[in-house]
């Protein structure tokens, strides 16, 4: 399958990505529950995992990898369900990650924690779309290149650490991400190997 047909296939996944960004201007956040800034509040903030955090916007399109129709639109499909699964408790459960956030201190790379952090986007998605759509694409990636497996999944679990090291996400949004990401991953490879 050529570049261009996986990009045509991938639009609308990137698409369904992005939309994100637009829950917050149909619902406003709700305070977070206490134990959860309490468990927050006690990890460190990590200025420099602002880096491998934005490893996401660069492992979003590395699906263009999948050159095989059948394992592509598969990953779309489970990917795209998980995205709207994610969706739907950010609209339900749309939590404040304001006092989280403020545990940050001023570092080297605050202009790039600035250019992610928006005045309208103090909620954050649980579970954690970054760590949903990153480790399933690494661990599909892992299986298909099984030679750079150890790269695709320390370019996963970075993305794991730093959604709460950077005090983007509570920590219990980005494990349950990691949850799904493999549940994605564990239907996405049963759904090739009957095709196989």
């Amino acid at each position: 399958m050529s570049l261009i047909e996986r990009i045509k296939l991938l639009i609308p996944f990137w698409f369904v990505s992005a939309c994100y960004f637009l829950i917050p201007f149909i619902r406003s956040p709700i305070p977070a529950p206490q134990f959860l800034i309490n468990i927050d509040t006690v990890i460190p903030f990590v200025w420099w995992m602002i880096i491998p955090y934005y490893f996401y916007y660069i492992i979003l399109f590395l699906p263009l990898m999948l050159s095989d129709i059948t394992k592509l639109k598969s990953f779309i499909q489970i990917a795209t369900i998980l995205l709207l699964i994610s969706y739907t408790v950010f609209i339900i459960w749309p939590i404040s990650c304001e006092k989280i956030l403020a545990t940050r201190t001023d570092n080297p790379l605050a202009w790039m924690h600035g250019m992610i952090t928006f005045p309208w986007l103090y909620q954050n998605a649980f579970p954690s779309i970054h760590v949903i759509i990153s480790c399933m694409i690494c661990l599909v990636l892992g299986y298909e290149f099984s030679r750079q497996r150890f790269l695709y999944w320390i370019g996963g679990g970075s993305v794991f650490f730093a959604t709460f090291f950077t005090k983007q996400h509570f920590l219990i949004d980005a494990v349950a991400g990691l949850f799904l990401g493999y549940i994605g991953y564990y239907f996405w490879l049963k759904k090739i190997k009957e095709v196989i």
